[in-house]
């Protein structure tokens, strides 16, 4: 990891950190195979380097897109049945070689794709309105008791 480096690092970790060397360049999907992230999901299209516990999909058939938001609903509960539980919990590869995927026509894949995306992007703008709400509800009430 380097600070201000000229590549994503992924980790088993949300946050995704930077590195001078990538190991990587293709379109993926990024899944924490260990510790408190366990089975979160990145999408990188590019260059990158990943952490070892970090599994990395590609050259995918279908669309990436279709599988991230498939793996995002159901990983976690395949994750539920196979966890392998010690000091630190961790998923082994055959958790994501051996999972079923159902795959509908492309047309329907991309109206799955394009709804949960707006979905997506909805709940993000609410939490941002919520911040907003939040501070003008701190400033109204802190000008009330002048």
């Amino acid at each position: 990891m380097v600070v201000n480096g000229k590549y994503p690092f992924f980790t088993c970790a949300e946050e995704t950190f930077r590195i001078d060397e990538y190991a990587f360049d293709t379109e993926a999907l990024l899944i924490s195979g260990n510790g408190a992230n366990l089975g979160y999901i990145h999408y990188c299209n590019g260059k990158f380097n990943a952490y070892q516990r970090t599994y990395v999909l590609d050259k995918f058939a279908i669309d990436v897109m279709y599988i991230k938001y498939y793996l995002e609903t159901f990983l976690i509960k395949r994750i539920n049945q196979e966890v392998n539980v010690g000091n630190t919990p961790y998923i082994v590869l055959s958790t994501l070689t051996k999972m079923r995927i159902k795959i509908p026509d492309i047309l329907i894949q991309q109206r799955i794709i394009t709804t949960i995306k707006s979905l997506k992007e909805k709940l993000l703008n609410e939490k941002l309105a919520l911040i907003k709400y939040e501070e003008q509800k701190k400033f109204l009430l802190s000008n009330m008791f002048i």
